[in-house]
């Protein structure tokens, strides 16, 4: 775990005391090592009274702009964060801060301190990772670590990502229209849907399922932990019913819907 912050990063910092010249503030990522933002770094153009934008206690994303590693100085700039960079920067460190809380769980279940769940675990996977949420995200869909790690260290880990994690998942909705004017019609068009639950079974992590909205039409969902992977189903599903309307005489459509 790094415990220095380095130039141009963006931190996480609380704001401990507001002057006219500026704001001392502690970094939360750092052992709230000691920082300061100038009155000019607060934010674009003149400021009138400082205690308008930042108070104390108040959580602020911002970028470093110097450091003095002899004088322990860390200057920070509040204006120079983006909003879109202010928004991933507070996800990753609430994402991380889990992240912790997770592995502070993982450690008492096999009698370890967080000095040893650092030192035996954690450093690994921010090796592999660069930030332990990943790795917990990763346990939490089933997949193997990249990181070697004793067997009951990741018995333990396994357990409280499946416990404390649930996986994220995405869903995507396709319009399907289906006709048929053959006096075995709905026999014909139940054998077409049939292949949405044959097809589904062959893809590992993705559901697919058929909503009866009103004759002939139907919603075709499927949902999955990532839209590239959504859709790559939907595309799959929507081939392999294309060919089976068309091995039935069934008039095939289908329309994605907007989410």
């Amino acid at each position: 775990m790094n415990n220095n912050p380095e130039l141009n990063e963006l931190v996480v910092a609380t704001v401990r005391k507001v002057m006219p010249v500026g704001a001392i503030c502690a970094l939360d990522e750092y052992g709230n090592a000691e920082a300061f933002v100038h009155v000019s770094e607060v934010t674009s153009g003149w400021v009138r009274n400082i205690r308008e934008h930042l108070k104390e206690g108040q959580k602020i994303v911002a970028k470093i702009v110097f450091i003095d590693r002899i004088k322990n100085q860390v200057d920070l700039s509040v204006k120079r964060v983006s909003e879109g960079e202010r928004k991933r920067k507070l996800q990753l460190f609430q994402a991380e801060k889990k992240a912790l809380k997770l592995l502070e769980l993982s450690a008492k279940k096999i009698g370890k301190t967080m000095n040893q769940a650092w030192q035996e675990a954690g450093n690994a996977l921010l090796q592999d990772y660069e930030a332990l949420f990943p790795a917990f995200e990763a346990l939490s869909r089933g997949e193997e670590l990249k990181s070697k790690l004793p067997k009951t260290w990741l018995t333990a880990l396994k357990e409280v990502a499946a416990q404390e994690i649930k996986p994220k998942s995405v869903s995507v909705r396709a319009l399907l229209t289906l006709k048929s004017f053959e006096s075995d019609g709905l026999h014909r068009i139940k054998t077409v849907l049939d292949v949405v639950s044959a097809n589904a079974a062959k893809t590992k992590g993705v559901e697919t399922s058929v909503l009866y909205v009103s004759a002939p039409n139907y919603y075709l969902d499927v949902t999955a932990s990532d839209y590239k992977t959504a859709e790559k189903a939907l595309q799959k599903t929507q081939d392999a019913l294309a060919q089976a309307a068309a091995k039935q005489s069934v008039s095939f459509a289908l329309e994605k819907q907007k989410t």
